[in-house]
């Protein structure tokens, strides 16, 4: 596409130059949820869409042109620009709002932009718009104010990605407006320099040079494509260009396939994880993230891995601590800073010089832009742009020139002089990891005015979430070791915190665990007039602002003034949620009914609010149902009053361990019967893959999870896998598991009949120059097919044996106590071994691949035994001991008291109790855990942590 070089001068000119020029290029493409196919949504399809909602957000022209029409929606990415190009197909005038910002942030916007009218999901923002319109009655009585719903997915993508030239379609015809190049053709918001986000408007000047920054050409004619750019709010200047600019040029974007079909739904939220799946599915070649993401990436290696394969990650919005821009770009991740603000578009060059590659931290200033450093007098300038031919800033503020001042505080690269770095800001705004911006002086200013305090210091420069320091006068001050003491005085210095959190948007607010107070021994730093000096206090403070974000989680305690219920009953429990859902939250009022989404709990918002649920749970001794507590506590139980029941059972003992295992499975995806490898949990480290039973079920990993801590995959048999010979089942195992992860190291561990399958498979990865660090078995060991009574059979590859080890089979779910004799799993079992026509089909399946599996090992195991030649059954168990040992990774093996060992006779037994680990030629690291039979062992914190020790 690099021929296309759009110039036209609106937008609704570029679709219909698009639609006619190249209608079958894509603009968007997504994974379907269910088939995982890839949809194409064409430039004929978006073109026509934001013609659709023209007709539908202005029906026979009404209105005048130039109104502006705030959008407050929490709606799907091609939703949600369809809209934004249909509003300027329709001579309006769009500005896109963040939901996340307050009533007071939103009717301050409403009113500097003249607008009275909102296009909004009014079912999932119903609380906000209610909020909205409250504020708006106290502050402005006579302030009009009209709302109404966003048109829908089907009424914008009728023929959802299949739209042809021979579809269904009506044209908007309107009066042909040409603009002039200072007309407004949308307002994008910033947080600005006072305690509400600025409306930044943007001409069609601003416009032209959109369509020729490096942002949108360089990225068009230089990165490979599809690019995932999912992870980026629609309503930010990043939205705006990497979602609707970068695809009208030609650029194909992946975007999270739609979710928000009905008014009551929502948009697929992104996370670190699904972001990445989602670039995998749609075979994406670049990607654009926060700093939040690439830190979160950082921690996973598989994650990192991923990135490393990929042309190029757009990052910006914010500051990237240096050990992980470091360690990713050691990693072989292609880092490119885009820098640039919501007054002035994308400024920065994009495409390095040859040798600045590694410069990941480091911006050039596109040629276009005329730039002056203003010096500070520490070695640092301030970035501002002065207003040019090329480049005009949509804010002028200098007051010898025509330009803008960034604010942002910027070093020259010691030796590339081209290359420049920010370090901080003028203004001292708070950036957090995540881009959003933290503007300290107003909410500083709130809360100083509080008696009890003399001095405040907001804090959070890199971090996730905001914290203050507070200086309170002396007959206040107290021992901050003291925790009671702590916990008083942040009640008595609440309120003016919840006054300063009301100007705040939501990333911003300040949460009663990140109040810092300053010692009396070690005053704030001042200067010689008495004002704070802000970065020296927050220095000093260094230490103390470290460990209230380290130990946060562990100091969580529950609001204070909001005493948990003495009988953990529904009734009670209700109440108790609400309120402290409230606190949380700063809402005055949530809804039992409504999901906590729709209510405005975020990510941050829900651990706060579990993390309290689980130490009210400790603190009243309730260790056993704190423990059971999912993380996604508020996604598995999505309204208060599912909540209360909840919680009412677990307390109660009346939760099954099922239940509750629900619940954690909540966050992950149910594993597909066609995968080979399913991730099952995906922590950080290198995974351990586990083998199934004999049955090759999944079921075996899914129960381990329960308790493991790091990265899980679970191996499970399916219609395509290759058992037999038991070499190519090991070959076709291999080969999975190095197209899931194709370099080292691995960890294996095998169940039961599995074992020797562990094995092989081990052997070939190492065969192909790769490490295994740990090669482990649960309940089994290979050996133990060198038996005396077995071999005979083997020797004879004897499929009767098939028969025989599912006899054992049912006998170990008699003598698992978590089953037992007269369970009705045993019974299940028994009726599939017998044929019963009442057997569940699942059962049948997984018996009929178990006979399989074992028939594929006893021809395996058989070939041990050469043919035509005599050998002793201890010649036999020496040449399988060798096979078994060859394998260079350390070995380990557990063994439950009620397992294995418990169908053997008691002569056997005293041979053969590790299952034949001591009988091993090296040295093999054996556990014995007591209390467990051969399928409760899995569910057991022990075995966990045994398999976590590598």
């Amino acid at each position: 596409m690099s021929s296309l070089s759009p110039s036209p001068e609106t937008i609704p000119d570029l679709v219909i130059q698009n639609v006619e020029k190249i209608p079958s290029h894509p603009f968007y493409i997504y994974a379907d949820l269910e088939s995982g196919e890839i949809v194409t949504i064409t430039q004929l399809e978006f073109g026509r869409a934001t013609h659709r909602a023209a007709h539908l957000l202005r029906p026979n022209h009404e209105g005048r042109d130039g109104e502006v029409i705030v959008i407050l929606a929490e709606s799907d990415t091609m939703l949600y620009h369809a809209i934004v190009a249909g509003l300027m197909t329709a001579n309006f005038i769009p500005f896109p709002i963040s939901p996340r910002n307050s009533a007071a942030a939103i009717l301050h916007l409403l009113r500097a932009s003249s607008c009275h009218r909102i296009v909004a999901t009014c079912v999932t923002l119903a609380s906000s718009l209610a909020r909205l319109q409250k504020h708006a009655a106290d502050v402005d009585p006579d302030f009009a104010l009209n709302i109404q719903e966003i048109p829908s997915m089907q009424q914008i993508y009728p023929n959802l990605g299949t739209e042809t030239s021979d579809c269904s379609f009506q044209p908007y015809s309107k009066t042909q407006i040409r603009p002039k190049f200072d007309d407004i053709f949308m307002y994008i918001h910033s947080s600005g320099s006072s305690g509400f986000p600025k409306a930044i408007p943007q001409t069609y000047r601003q416009l032209k040079y959109w369509y020729n920054s490096p942002g949108i050409a360089v990225i068009r004619d230089r990165v490979e494509k599809p690019i995932a750019n999912m992870a980026l709010p629609a309503f930010h200047l990043l939205g705006i260009n990497y979602q609707l600019l970068q695809p009208l040029s030609g650029t194909c974007v992946a975007v999270f396939p739609p979710t928000a079909t009905s008014p009551n739904s929502l948009p697929m939220i992104s996370s670190p994880s699904n972001i990445l799946e989602h670039a995998q599915r749609t075979k994406c070649r670049s990607l654009a993230a926060v700093p939040t993401l690439l830190v979160f990436w950082f921690n996973s290696p598989d994650a990192v891995e991923y990135l490393s394969t990929l042309h190029t990650i757009i990052w910006g919005g914010g500051p990237l601590p240096q050990r992980v821009g470091d360690g990713l770009v050691d990693a072989g991740v292609n880092l490119l800073l885009a820098y640039g603000t919501t007054e002035t578009g994308g400024i920065s060059a994009m495409w390095p010089y040859g040798g600045d590659e590694r410069d990941w931290a480091w911006f050039r200033i596109s040629d276009r832009v005329n730039v002056r450093w203003m010096p500070q007098g520490d070695g640092t300038f301030e970035c501002q742009l002065l207003t040019s031919e090329t480049h005009v800033p949509m804010v002028e503020n200098l007051p010898d020139v025509r330009g803008y001042a960034t604010s942002d505080l910027c070093i020259n690269h010691p030796e590339k002089k081209h290359l420049w770095r920010i370090v901080g800001r003028v203004d001292d705004t708070v950036i957090h990891t995540s881009g959003e911006k933290t503007v300290p002086a107003p909410m500083e200013n709130i809360i100083t005015s509080s008696p009890f305090i003399t001095a405040a210091v907001v804090f959070g420069h890199e971090r996730v979430q905001t914290g203050v320091l507070i200086e309170t006068p002396p007959d206040l001050q107290i021992d901050v070791k003291d925790l009671s003491q702590l916990a008083d005085l942040r009640n008595k210095v609440w309120p003016v915190i919840e006054e300063a959190n009301e100007v705040a948007p939501g990333f911003s607010r300040i949460y009663k665990e990140m109040i810092l107070f300053s010692s009396p021994d070690k005053p704030l730093a001042r200067a010689g007039k008495g004002t704070v000096m802000r970065k020296a206090t927050i220095k000093l403070y260094a230490p103390e602002i470290d460990a209230i974000y380290n130990m946060v989680e562990e100091q969580l305690g529950v609001v204070d003034s909001i005493a948990p219920p003495t009988v953990w009953e529904a009734g009670l429990i209700q109440p108790w949620l609400l309120q402290l859902a409230a606190s949380v939250c700063n809402f005055t009022k949530i809804s039992p009914e409504v999901d906590f989404r729709q209510q405005g709990f975020d990510s941050l918002t829900a651990t706060i609010f579990r993390l309290h649920i689980v130490k009210a749970l400790r603190n009243r001794d309730f260790a056993k149902a704190a423990a059971a507590i999912p993380q996604n506590l508020i996604y598995s139980h999505p309204t208060i009053s599912k909540l209360s029941t909840f919680l009412e059972g677990l307390v109660g003992g009346t939760v099954t361990d099922t239940e509750i295992q629900t619940g954690r499975d909540a966050e992950y995806s149910s594993p597909s019967s066609s995968e080979t490898i399913v991730e099952l949990r995906s922590e950080g480290g290198i995974p351990l893959i586990m083998f199934p039973g004999i049955r090759g079920t999944i079921d075996a990993a899914m129960a381990l999870r329960a308790n493991f801590s790091g990265t899980l995959w679970g191996v499970q048999i399916t219609g395509s896998t290759t058992i037999s010979p038991l070499s190519a089942q090991a070959a076709f195992l291999a080969q999975k598991i190095q197209e899931k992860r194709p370099k080292g190291p691995y960890r294996l561990t095998g169940y039961s009949g599995t074992s020797v399958v562990a094995v092989a498979v081990a052997k070939l990865l190492e065969e192909a120059g790769e490490q295994v660090l740990q090669l482990s078995f649960i309940d089994h060991f290979p050996l133990l097919w060198t038996i005396e009574t077995t071999q005979p059979s083997l020797r004879e590859k004897r499929l009767s044996m098939v028969g025989t080890t599912f006899a054992k089979t049912i006998k170990l779910l008699g003598h698992d106590p978590l089953y037992g004799p007269d369970s009705d799993r045993l019974k299940e079992f028994e009726e599939a071994s017998a044929g019963s026509p009442h057997a569940k089909k699942a059962d049948l399946e997984s018996l009929a691949v178990g006979k399989r599996m074992m028939s594929s090992l006893i021809y395996f195991l058989g070939d041990f035994f050469p043919p035509n030649v005599t050998m002793s059954p201890s010649e036999y168990a020496d040449s399988f001991n060798r096979w078994v040992c060859s394998v260079k990774a350390p070995l380990s093996a557990l063994t439950a008291e009620f397992g294995v060992v418990a169908t053997m006779s008691d002569d056997v037994r005293r041979d053969w109790g590790d299952l034949g680990a001591g009988r091993c030629q090296k040295p093999v690291k054996h556990s014995f855990i007591t209390g467990v039979g051969h399928y409760g062992i899995l569910g057991d914190k022990r075995t966990a942590a045994f398999l976590q020790q590598y």
